[in-house]
């Protein structure tokens, strides 16, 4: 009996260094889900899920990786206020000259990517009043680069080995690269972040994460991350197709001098591992706020003394943006809406001075998905001033994209590019020089 009063003195305890264990393991999982580490990463690794979440919602056509597009520019511009200045100050006249040559010229490209060959060409061709002013050709054909200006050579000029289509296959796309690499980027950043980045206070009801980076900081953290992409085979392969030279890449002082220390303050709430804002600041006066209030996302932008507030409403394909001062004042909006086959954005911004209303339209018709399809872009502006037209006008791309791949480009006389005279290679960096003198003579 004595036996059994023993056992069942011992539950009690039992049962207590368990809820003890319990409890022990429970607040350090607690506190590791609350600590300035574990709250910075799993920060950065949402932020990196919004940005994939928005590449997903590019446009499906059955054309992204093997087409030809081909089309024109137009410029469609003019400026009351330049065009009176023009007869007194010589600058003035560059100006007015440049808005109204770009009207005379008439611009046709071409863009064909053949992935499954390996083939890429690009054809940028410049007439100004009928007149030649630049026709320029990029050419990338088994894995080598090759360029044509019109007027240095004849023919194409082999500019070496180019790396493009390291990274694509037929199972891999450039929107798999993007997103692998914005993956990559996220787990390598979080890795490199080192607790000596961060600290921890209170403000109010929030407990304020920050993460604090000097230059040095960043020359670590930023060489850190090119080392994660270097060592990852895929990282470095996409990585050498847009930069062949990116395995000599480093980062030093002399890249961020400057920067000055960057602070990027998280908000959490006291009771509850729950991030309310976020706060990006380059020194005590100027910062950039992220938050949530009301189902509206709210972005305040601090330059010293000024207050810019933008309240950020989505609903279903359209998003609004309420831009305020801090005295509430009405500082302008934009507008953005999206369907399947159109993409629209207006934005009016009032200041002082004047008044800014700019446009941007993209148009998709005619689709045959996987065959062909054609679509309009087009840019207007209008920037006025005490009833003063400023400038003013659109600038339209019409394109034409098609399924056809083929490459007619011929190479075999190309020249080296370490063969070329001094005088080749004058005219070619004086060529941009030349066209700019055109456009404003």
């Amino acid at each position: 009996m004595e036996e059994e009063t023993k056992k069942k003195s011992k539950k009690p305890i039992i049962i207590l260094v368990i809820l003890g264990i319990l409890l022990l393991v429970g607040g350090g999982v607690l506190t590791y889900l609350t600590s300035p580490k574990y709250i910075t990463t799993s920060v950065i690794k949402e932020m990196s899920e919004n940005v994939t979440n928005l590449i997903n919602q590019e446009d499906k056509t059955g054309l992204e990786e093997n087409f030809k597009t081909t089309g024109t520019i137009k410029f469609d511009l003019q400026s009351d206020y330049f065009q009176s200045l023009s007869t007194m100050d010589p600058t003035y006249a560059s100006i007015a000259n440049l808005l109204k040559n770009l009207t005379n010229t008439e611009n046709n490209i071409t863009i064909v990517q053949d992935k499954k060959n390996k083939n890429l060409f690009v054809n940028y061709d410049s007439k100004l009043s009928g007149q030649p002013l630049i026709n320029t050709k990029y050419l990338v054909n088994n894995a080598t680069e090759y360029y044509y200006i019109d007027g240095i050579t004849n023919s194409y000029i082999n500019n070496g080995n180019n790396n493009y289509f390291e990274s694509l296959n037929s199972s891999t796309t450039t929107i798999d690269n993007t997103k692998y690499m914005i993956e990559k980027i996220q787990e390598s950043l979080s890795n490199n972040i080192k607790e000596e980045y961060l600290s921890e206070s209170y403000q109010d009801q929030y407990k304020v994460i920050t993460m604090t980076l000097t230059e040095d900081n960043f020359v670590e953290l930023a060489n850190n991350i090119l080392k994660d992409l270097k060592n990852d085979t895929k990282a470095n392969q996409i990585m050498t197709s847009l930069n062949k030279d990116f395995s000599k890449k480093t980062i030093t002082k002399k890249d961020v001098s400057g920067m000055k220390t960057i602070k990027f303050n998280i908000y959490v709430n006291k009771l509850l591992p729950r991030v309310m804002k976020y706060e990006l600041k380059t020194d005590d006066k100027n910062s950039i706020i992220y938050s949530k209030e009301n189902n509206q996302n709210v972005v305040e932008i601090h330059e010293g003394e000024s207050l810019t507030k933008l309240e950020i409403t989505t609903q279903d394909e359209k998003t609004e943006v309420k831009i305020t001062d801090d005295k509430n004042n009405d500082l302008g909006s934009i507008s953005i809406s999206k369907t399947d086959t159109n993409y629209d954005v207006i934005a009016k911004i009032i200041t002082e001075d004047m008044n800014i209303d700019i446009g941007y339209n993209y148009q998709m018709t005619n689709l045959k998905k996987s065959t062909s399809y054609d679509s309009t872009a087009t840019i207007s502006l209008n920037i006025a001033a005490k009833q003063t037209t400023i400038l003013d006008g659109t600038v339209t791309m019409k394109m034409h994209s098609t399924n056809d791949t083929t490459i007619t480009e011929d190479v075999s006389n190309s020249a080296l590019a370490s063969t070329l005279t001094s005088n080749q290679q004058e005219l070619m960096n004086q060529k941009i020089t030349t066209v700019l003198t055109q456009l404003m003579s």
